[in-house]
């Protein structure tokens, strides 16, 4: 463990995702419990992020518990005897890590008027343009994967003066960042991993919006935030088998006429997802499509 606390290497686990939503929900569930923070999604992958173990004896074990919880998740079920690892597994370095995340990585329009950059690059605006400075540190979010391009496109019709939001997921904290410099009040952002929720903190202050943000390191239940105000709109970029369950809570949670933004959808689940938020008296209002990936807006009736 190095002295900030950010350990020196992580063990990557890499889960096949499986095509069915709920059980796609399920692995991605347990993936959350043992990693203590979020999972990533890439493709036909789910990848989870553990801090490296001194105790070598440790690995073998948590990967044969993990294989155990997991194999009759997957769609088909996994064969325990056809040879073949379910978990695959590798040691990165922070360092590798880091510098991974840095490689590739430079200003990006989205949409009209945004525009994501590292803190390292140097930025042409034109007239009118909002610059969001966004270093991911250990979170998600760099506007470099469709899902977060997708929203912040949406965002910028949906985004009104004096908003108050929920950004449920927050991760490096970009979509709250984008909804309060294009004019949003106050932001409440759910994060689950203490190393998302200070890079979230950061990326606030580089952007001049701490005042408006409100981070809490918890999860999103399935009521979002009971005893909360309505909130006038709620970001979620989460996976997919992850929303399902929670758009009735989602609903709950907006003003009459509020706004959903959803994203970390395949195109494939689109017809899911709109028929669940359909049930959910969310009402389908414009989308987004980039590649095999789908956001979309709903209104609360």
């Amino acid at each position: 463990m190095s002295r900030s606390g950010v350990p020196s290497r992580w063990l990557v686990l890499e889960v096949p995702r499986p095509e069915d939503p709920e059980r796609s929900s399920l692995v991605v569930e347990t993936l959350m419990d043992l990693a203590g923070h979020g999972v990533e999604e890439r493709d036909d992958r789910l990848l989870a992020y553990l801090p490296g173990s001194d105790d070598p004896e440790q690995v073998p074990i948590l990967l044969d518990s993990l294989t155990r919880q997991l194999r009759s998740l997957l769609d088909p079920p996994v064969d325990a005897e056809d040879g073949e690892p379910l978990i695959h597994h590798r040691w990165q370095s922070h360092e590798d890590w880091k510098e991974s995340w840095r490689e590739g990585l430079g200003p990006r329009r989205i949409g009209e008027r945004l525009v994501v950059s590292p803190p390292w690059s140097e930025v042409e605006l034109r007239e009118g343009d909002i610059l969001l400075t966004i270093d991911p540190g250990m979170a998600f979010g760099t506007a470099e994967h469709p899902t977060t391009r997708g929203c912040l496109r949406l965002l910028e019709s949906q985004v009104s003066p004096g908003d108050r939001l929920a950004d449920v997921g927050t991760g490096s904290g970009i979509l709250a960042i984008a909804a309060l410099r294009l004019g949003a009040d106050h932001v409440v952002a759910l994060e689950i991993d203490a190393w998302s929720c200070e890079a979230a903190r950061a990326n606030a202050e580089i952007n001049g919006v701490s005042d408006g943000l409100e981070i809490r390191e918890e999860r999103a239940g399935l009521d979002l935030l009971p005893g909360e105000a309505p909130f006038d709109g709620i970001m979620a970029n989460i996976e997919s088998g992850v929303l399902l369950p929670r758009l009735p809570g989602l609903r709950r949670g907006l003003r009459d006429g509020g706004w959903l933004v959803l994203s970390g959808i395949l195109r494939s689940e689109v017809p899911s997802i709109r028929s669940a938020a359909e049930e959910a008296e969310l009402e389908f209002e414009a989308e987004d499509r980039e590649e095999e990936w789908w956001s979309g807006v709903f209104r609360a009736r």
